[in-house]
């Protein structure tokens, strides 16, 4: 039996004869859903993530910052890292008290399980975390001539000790 093109006399496509035919059907909602779990795919690698920073800030500014050893430089900073935790933070400026303090980098709400999942793959869009420090460095002053005094005092007795009769 010969298919016809709607209600006229002139034969049908090629393509359309194909659709109606049940086999042809079958493939073409086969070749859709691998297209629609292609595109979910996609968006899936296409995924957000997180940024985490610590901003350190100082004043006066150019003060060089360590962080768990590391030097990283003048102020202000802003340190790219992963894991949250405890982190040995260290602030110096020649002619200021340095600074050295322990930090606790803690994880916002969004970080915790299962919530983490969600924001590090599922969210398409990426998520800064910043943690900002901010120190005032105050000038060394001199110490006073008795302080001075004292302690060189105080150094020469131990020197004495230690040499120990002979």
């Amino acid at each position: 039996m010969r298919q016809y093109y709607r209600a006229s006399r002139r034969p049908a496509p090629r393509l359309a004869r194909l659709r109606r035919s049940p086999i042809c059907g079958s493939i073409l909602r086969v070749v859709r859903a691998i297209r629609f779990v292609g595109g979910i795919l996609a968006v899936w690698a296409l995924g957000g993530c997180v940024e985490r920073f610590i901003s350190v800030r100082s004043d006066p500014p150019g003060a060089i910052v360590t962080l768990d050893d590391q030097k990283i430089g003048p102020t202000p900073v802003e340190i790219p890292y992963t894991w949250y935790g405890m982190r040995l933070l260290s602030v110096d400026l020649p002619g200021y008290t340095p600074v050295r303090e322990t930090i606790a980098l803690n994880p916002p709400w969004w970080q915790f399980p299962p919530i983490d999942f969600i924001t590090d793959v599922l969210v398409p869009a990426t998520i800064t975390d910043r943690t900002e420090f901010s120190y005032f460095l105050e000038k060394v002053t001199a110490q006073p001539d008795k302080e001075l005094e004292a302690v060189k005092g105080r150094a020469a007795e131990l020197r004495e000790k230690a040499a120990g009769p002979r």
